[in-house]
């Protein structure tokens, strides 16, 4: 079953939210705005500073659950941070394996620090975040790997925290979203199965593919589809556009998948992309929640700029929050 937000958002265009175009203004005219150096091996490494520099300049986001315990943790080579929210001592908990978004490119444990303890606290779940190798210096299929890895890590260690095994889903937002939709492909025939997937905004497509949304979105609005192009040039330059492990959209024969949430904005160049997802897995038989923001721009629900600042965001927070508490705990 496919559950819109607001289905009439997907088929008509709304009006940019007049204070996002504020934000969209500001964050163009500071010094971490400034348009990436040419693609001469210094695009990466500023791409990753400007993530860090955005997120350090950050407080807590007042009036919103942050109360968790932080541990850092060894996955092999890979460092990840497993957040867990407080509950009673004898109360087992579901566990999300989290991948960072960031174009396969940029982000970090750090980037997505806010707002994993927001998640885990509000969704009284432990999260595992994870710093999976990035692009260019680590292509396709490094980042897939180290996911496949720590999933299947996570589901023998989670005991270490009290958790379920029989409760342990998969998730993401962008680049780190493709990721979990391909892990819960690639992982649906073993046991235990997954419980759901947790897909924000994700990355489905080439851009090949030629989405409208890549058009209709495609400057001014955070994300640009020129960029996007480059993160793909980066990430799997010698894989074909039509490869499942890199465009999940693409696959031949959806495989059985526990529910699974997308969530798209109006103002983002992988809307389409994210909408024909949901709309396959739900002709497939997948559980499917579909959640569109209207006037919204790509990481609405994640980064602490939008989350501080519009009610729309908090309430998709609020709401991812509700659907993964239940799914983990229903």
């Amino acid at each position: 079953m496919v559950q819109y937000m607001d289905a009439m958002s997907i088929l008509a265009r709304h009006p940019l939210n007049p204070a996002l175009a504020e934000l969209l203004h500001e964050q163009h005219e500071a010094p971490a705005g400034a348009a990436p150096p040419p693609d001469d091996g210094s695009r990466a490494v500023f791409i990753r500073n400007m993530l860090e520099q955005v997120v350090a300049q950050r407080g807590p986001i007042p009036g919103l659950p942050n109360d968790v315990r932080v541990d850092e943790r060894r996955i092999g080579a890979l460092r990840a941070r497993v957040y867990a929210p407080v509950v009673d001592a004898d109360q087992s908990t579901g566990t999300l394996v989290y991948f960072h978004g960031g174009g396969w490119v940029a982000g970090s444990l750090a980037t997505h620090d806010p707002f994993c303890r927001l998640l885990a606290a509000a969704a009284r779940a432990h999260i595992v975040s994870v710093d999976y190798r990035l692009a260019p210096e680590d292509p396709f299929p490094a980042a897939l790997k180290d996911a496949i890895a720590s999933t299947r890590w996570t589901l023998e260690h989670c005991g270490d925290w009290d958790g379920d095994r029989s409760r342990v889903a998969v998730g993401g937002d962008s680049a780190g979203a493709n990721l979990a939709a391909v892990v819960a492909n690639r992982l649906s025939a073993e046991t235990p199965l997954l419980r759901a997937v947790m897909l924000l905004y994700p990355v489905t497509d080439h851009p090949s593919a030629h989405h409208a949304s890549y058009d209709e979105n495609a400057t001014g609005y955070g994300l640009e589809a020129a960029i996007m192009r480059w993160f793909w040039a980066q990430y799997a330059p010698h894989v074909a556009p039509d490869d499942p492990d890199v465009a999940p959209l693409r696959i031949a024969n959806v495989p059985a998948l526990p529910r699974t949430l997308v969530a798209t904005a109006e103002y983002d160049v992988l809307r389409d992309e994210g909408v024909a997802y949901a709309r396959r897995l739900a002709a497939a038989g997948v559980d499917v929640t579909h959640l569109h923001a209207p006037e919204m721009h790509h990481n609405f629900p994640v980064f602490p700029d939008t989350v501080a600042r519009f009610p729309q965001s908090i309430d998709t927070l609020r709401d991812v929050a509700s659907w993964l508490r239940g799914v983990l705990h229903g």
